[in-house]
């Protein structure tokens, strides 16, 4: 299902890919080369009925206890400050009232970039933390990404106005006055479902294909994953 990694022009600096093929246990692996190591934590697999007709992996998350992590001293190439970056991932969240991590590496108010969304008003929230500057956390948001329904999130960041795509197509962005200031240098564990606490702001739902890149993807390879991957999940 998943084409060869090296011989695809999309995935060139691909940092971070989990498929979530496992379908057991608590180890989802890290198909792009930097091969992280990633430790699941009360994770549950799905594959087939309504939310994925087509029978591709889902990893479940429960919004309670369910996250993965990865060791500061492993992700350092997931160190984002002035550099580029992106990510996408398809995921279909469920109602909590409060905001729920997608994936970061981070420490709010001091270091590090976090994505995460909030049912309240259904957006999709991209934020940098730097304690060196005041203030200490600046951010960018679209809205548009209901609960219960699968999105192809697209996150494409160069400089201090980085773009959201939704399934392929670019959304209307907000952000925060002056734009996102470059995160400060971050030495904490990648986590994904979970505040870099590891002990709220859980992610309660579906996620599949998780991608990082070390570059600003453009429009069209949002546009063309999208397109390739769509019909595995009934849109």
């Amino acid at each position: 299902m998943i084409p060869a990694l090296d011989k695809a022009r999309i995935n060139h600096d691909l940092l971070l890919f989990v498929p979530y093929r496992e379908m057991t246990g608590q180890v989802p692996m890290d198909r792009a080369k930097p091969h992280h190591p990633l430790t699941g934590h009360n994770l549950t697999w799905a594959s087939g009925g309504v939310m994925t007709p087509s029978n591709i992996p889902t990893c479940v998350f429960d919004g309670g206890t369910s996250y993965i992590d990865s060791p500061a001293a492993d992700t350092a190439d997931l160190n984002f400050t002035t550099g580029d970056y992106s990510i996408g991932l398809w995921f279909s969240y469920q109602v909590t009232g409060v905001s729920q991590i997608l994936i970061g590496r981070y420490g709010i108010d001091l270091d590090g970039w976090e994505l995460y969304v909030y049912d309240v008003n259904g957006t999709l929230n991209l934020r940098h933390s730097h304690s060196s500057l005041a203030p200490t956390h600046t951010g960018c948001y679209s809205v548009g990404w209901p609960t219960s329904q699968w999105h192809f999130a697209g996150i494409s960041r160069s400089g201090a106005y980085p773009l959201h795509y939704r399934n392929g197509a670019p959304v209307e962005m907000a952000y925060d006055v002056g734009g996102l200031s470059d995160p400060d240098t971050c030495n904490r564990d990648l986590v994904i479902g979970v505040r870099y606490t590891k002990n709220a702001t859980w992610y309660s739902g579906y996620q599949a294909l998780l991608r990082v890149w070390g570059r600003a993807l453009e429009e069209w390879e949002f546009k063309q994953i999208w397109e390739m991957e769509r019909h595995w999940f009934g849109v």
